[in-house]
């Protein structure tokens, strides 16, 4: 792969991240108005799946930042190697 298309592709690493980084934010603030009602005398099992599912949100935030960061580091190599 040339260094022009190896940096095209990696636009797409960094979108990728980001909307997995985005998607995961926006989960975990439906997940706290879900447990704030919850408490509020709801159902306890909405609240414990609410819980869970924040946990899942926290997951796929660093899986977002590591993808983030490797393609971060492709660009650094890529970069290095065109010089």
């Amino acid at each position: 792969m040339s260094g022009i298309s190896s940096i095209a592709g990696l636009s797409g690493a960094f979108q990728g991240a980001s909307t997995t980084i985005s998607r995961a934010v926006a989960g975990a603030s439906r997940d706290a108005g879900a447990v704030a009602s919850s408490s509020m005398g709801g159902d306890p099992n909405a609240m414990l799946a609410a819980l869970v599912d924040a946990r899942q949100q926290l997951l796929y935030t660093q899986a977002g930042a590591k993808m983030m960061n490797t393609a971060s580091e492709m660009l650094g190599t890529i970069i290095d190697i065109s010089a």
